[in-house]
């Protein structure tokens, strides 16, 4: 019996259904600027993927071709929540992380460790004398924001009429004909000119 039983759990150790279920680690791209911490998850057509980033860590969790992946990294400083962004692509994650202070960073990680899952962005690198972008972060139009969802302003006071309809304008001159320029022109020639009275010149 306990041989058959070793064998058996032998077995189940080479079950490809239990390799499935462990999480793999996804390679991890970076670079940064000095407002800016861009990160790249490689994983393509991931499906219920789960994402938490707090002001000191990266939680990250989902499915790609059958396997499970997990990801769970603390940054080198602290990042503002509100003003980071993320995006799933059909080739990858993307994430826009602000910094919370402005700063060239010494590496990605807070132990300035270089596991093998974390490479270097080289499409986005650039070094610390060549970072010029501007002050404010473009955020592209498909990318999500970690914070609340933007709140309801209410209607706008200022949107147009709709079609169809008279403004204000339109009905106070509905009672006002067009006038045709060519009956203007006809009735100014029809005009007799006025017979001004004689003045007499005093020598």
């Amino acid at each position: 019996g306990r041989k058959w039983f070793v064998f058996v759990e032998f077995l189940r150790g080479r079950n490809p259904v239990v390799h499935r279920s462990m999480s793999l680690r996804p390679t991890l791209l970076w670079a940064q600027r000095k407002q800016v911490l861009h990160l790249k998850i490689e994983l393509s057509d991931v499906s219920n993927p789960q994402i938490a980033l707090t002001e000191n860590k990266l939680t990250f969790s989902g499915q790609s071709h059958c396997h499970n992946y997990a990801l769970d990294i603390h940054f080198f400083a602290p990042i503002n929540v509100e003003e980071s962004r993320y995006t799933v692509g059909a080739r990858h994650i993307q994430f826009q992380i602000r910094k919370k202070e402005e700063g060239w960073w010494d590496a990605c990680l807070k132990d300035k460790a270089k596991p093998a899952f974390l490479k270097v962005d080289w499409s986005l690198w650039k070094d610390e004398d060549e970072d010029v972008e501007p002050a404010s972060m473009p955020i592209a139009d498909d990318f999500n924001d970690f914070g609340d969802e933007p709140a309801d302003d209410g209607p706008v006071d200022d949107e147009p009429p709709a079609e169809g309809a008279d403004s204000d304008d339109d009905s106070e001159d509905a009672d006002l004909e067009d006038l045709d320029p060519k009956e203007t022109a006809e009735a100014s020639e029809k005009m007799e000119p006025v017979a001004l009275p004689e003045t007499a010149v005093q020598a």
